[in-house]
């Protein structure tokens, strides 16, 4: 078979230097609790108890299903050697950061690269957070999800004991990732067709061709 020919721009990304729910009570670190369906989104979810999320609800007599300012999300992805695909994580945070307003957010890898779930966490607590907010940057729930997140986190959050946290549901089986899929499909065959430049995800690789 033989690509159609297309040029290609480097890509770029924003280095890692440049970075600036609910509540649950479960039996133990990594304890898993199934949530009720929303419309066509379920999902579960793992959970740290710290010392300060009871004595709150039970104080406040309110659950606190809101991001606040003293919350701090990481989200974290899979990690890979090639450094392009890790600093597109960078991308994400800072579009997550600016939609959102969420005040602290860091990103992560799970592994092959820096910075870890641990070095975020730290991060995280050094700008005040006293809740993290564990959201993987996956599509299913597979192992990494299941064993290897939460684990990495229970080991950060160590040196950390005042500080409840939690590890969310995966991206998964929600309606807008039928929105981003056919987004990408129908930008895809515009830029085959020359009607539209490489995106950032493919910009360098050579692989967006057109075969036959």
């Amino acid at each position: 078979m033989h690509p159609v020919s297309i040029s290609f721009q480097p890509f770029t990304a924003t280095p890692a230097g440049d970075f600036p729910s609910r509540t649950t009570n479960v039996r133990s670190r990594g304890d898993f609790f199934k949530l009720p369906t929303v419309g066509r989104s379920s999902g579960y979810r793992a959970m740290n108890s710290g010392p300060n999320s009871a004595s709150r609800s039970a104080t406040t007599g309110e659950q606190d299903f809101a991001v606040g300012e003293n919350d701090g999300v990481i989200i974290v992805d899979h990690g890979s050697r090639r450094q392009e695909s890790n600093l597109m994580l960078n991308d994400f945070v800072t579009m997550f950061r600016a939609r959102t307003g969420y005040r602290i957010v860091e990103p992560a890898h799970m592994e092959l690269a820096e910075p870890t779930i641990k070095e975020a966490f730290g991060k995280c607590v050094q700008q005040g957070a006293s809740r993290i907010i564990v959201s993987p940057y996956f599509l299913s729930p597979g192992r990494h999800w299941k064993q290897d997140i939460p684990s990495l986190a229970a080991e950060a959050s160590k040196e950390h004991s005042n500080v409840a946290y939690i590890v969310t549901a995966p991206l998964g089986l929600h309606e807008l990732m039928v929105d981003v899929m056919n987004d990408r499909i129908k930008y895809c065959l515009r830029h085959v067709a020359g009607d539209a430049g490489e995106c950032a995800v493919c910009a360098g690789t050579g692989k967006c061709h057109l075969y036959s």
